[in-house]
């Protein structure tokens, strides 16, 4: 969700400045990347509608352009080969933390480059860090200042060839002519590195822009426990692409008002980084959930088909009268999953329709309620045209003659039209449901009638 957060915020700057977004997959760490994560990332940037401009562009297809420009960094003296073994450093470190030391790499290597000597075998390159303050202005969290002397010679080349995240990314942001960099908070203590990094390999230093952090509503990192951390999970949740990059776009950054819903080009039309707060972000999944149902109240139903498919059967998503019965649940759901769980009980046998108990105990009482639903039945057997109008006047020409409210009729009609106790307008439903469904719907109720209703007593 971080990433995509990311990649939003880069989209709407882009977008407002006129710039270009890039996609990179930063892809160099073997022990972590797959190919399958880079195809998710893809995916899942596209089925949110961030588009970029240019990419995507593997890391791992620059290989050479690395190792070179790591080389170049030791022919200016700006680097050296490192041979210090694992064991070595590992010492290095436990004397440093039982002296209760910052661990800084002791330099040992370094100290034989200048003087010459040259080892042999398995080795990395560092970068040679000189002491001095380094101070960034970002735009999101001001002027942030580092002590040169707290950064060691860090590595830039691994021994396998590959390259450290700091070397790839910025001989990617030179090559690439990067102006601004946009990335999570916890990049911040790369910055100083970077910067040296880009002096000393002869680019412009872009601006930087460190996004808050993202967290729970326990104020911890998001995890599975306080919500769905990808935008995979959400998507099979049954949220809407819109709704979720609109989510996104207000997490961490205000355009200054109150209002929360926006198209992607509303946001983009109003974001600045300096709207972006500097404390972290919390991800209320309920609210993201309130936000996905007004999206779906407020879509033509045909606009929720292609999003709706995933979740329903050949057969609804060909029905004749699917537009209508989304029109009529699309208020009261609020994911897509929930709206397809509405839509599902129109499409089964009336045999198999379950009935919900809570709605069977209250609404299924009353000596005279069968002579009620038959004449109901009866009624709508015979009505010519089909429709709200015909149907309401059949169900209170009953409640009439029977003396009752129609609220006596309504309530049983809905539990053997729908199984459920609630419902959109009861005319509403027999209209989507049409004549013979219904009809069908009524019947068996009227078949189970005494069965039910001696366990509702």
């Amino acid at each position: 969700m971080g990433g995509a957060r990311t990649a939003i915020f880069n989209l709407l700057y882009a977008r407002r400045f006129g710039g270009s977004l890039l996609l990179r997959i930063e892809d160099t760490d073997v022990e972590r990347s797959r190919q399958h994560h880079a195809e998710q990332i893809i995916s899942s940037l596209e089925w949110l509608g961030v588009e970029w401009d240019e990419g995507p562009i593997y890391q791992s297809d620059r290989l050479a352009r690395y190792r070179q420009r790591a080389e170049e960094l030791v022919e200016k003296g700006l680097g050296y080969r490192c041979y210090c073994s694992a064991e070595e450093l590992d010492d290095e470190r436990t004397t440093a933390e039982k002296a209760g030391k910052h661990y800084r790499y002791s330099g040992r290597c370094r100290r034989a480059a200048e003087e010459g000597q040259r080892g042999q075998g398995e080795h990395v390159i560092r970068f040679k860090v000189h002491d001095r303050p380094i101070d960034v202005h970002d735009l999101v969290r001001g002027e942030v200042h580092f002590e040169g002397q707290l950064i060691d010679d860090f590595v830039v080349l691994r021994s396998d060839g590959h390259p450290t995240y700091h070397l790839s990314v910025v001989v990617d942001d030179i090559d690439m002519e990067i102006t601004l960099v946009a990335r999570g908070d916890d990049h911040l203590s790369n910055t100083p590195k970077h910067i040296l990094l880009f002096e000393a390999l002869g680019g412009v230093v872009p601006r930087f822009a460190h996004l808050p952090l993202i967290l729970g509503t326990d104020k911890k990192r998001l995890s599975k426990r306080t919500g769905a951390t990808s935008v995979e999970e959400y998507r099979d949740l049954g949220i809407l692409p819109e709704a979720l990059f609109n989510f996104l776009s207000l997490l961490g950054w205000s355009p200054g008002n109150d209002r929360e819903i926006f198209t992607s080009s509303e946001s983009a039309g109003l974001f600045d980084f300096a709207g972006v707060n500097k404390a972290p972000a919390v991800f209320d999944q309920e609210k993201l959930i309130w936000m996905n149902s007004q999206y779906l109240m407020r879509m033509a139903p045909e606009s929720i088909v292609p999003h709706l498919r995933p979740f329903i059967s050949e057969v609804i998503a060909e029905a004749p009268n699917l537009l209508q019965l989304i029109a009529l649940y699309q208020p009261r759901a609020r994911t897509l999953k929930e709206l397809s769980e509405a839509l599902a009980p129109y499409f089964v046998e009336a045999s198999q329709l379950p009935y919900e108990q809570e709605a069977v105990r209250k609404h299924l009482k009353g000596g005279e309620l069968e002579v009620r639903i038959r004449k109901l039945r009866d009624g709508f057997s015979q009505i010519e045209a089909f429709s709200l109008d015909s149907t309401e006047a059949v169900l209170r020409k009953v409640a009439e003659e029977e003396g009752v409210g129609a609220g006596k009729l309504i309530h049983p009609l809905r539990l053997a039209l729908t199984g459920k106790g609630s419902s959109p307008p009861i005319f509403d439903v027999l209209v989507a449901l049409g004549r013979e469904r219904s009809l069908a719907r009524i019947d068996r109720l009227l078949e189970e009638l005494p069965s039910l209703a001696s366990g509702a007593a």
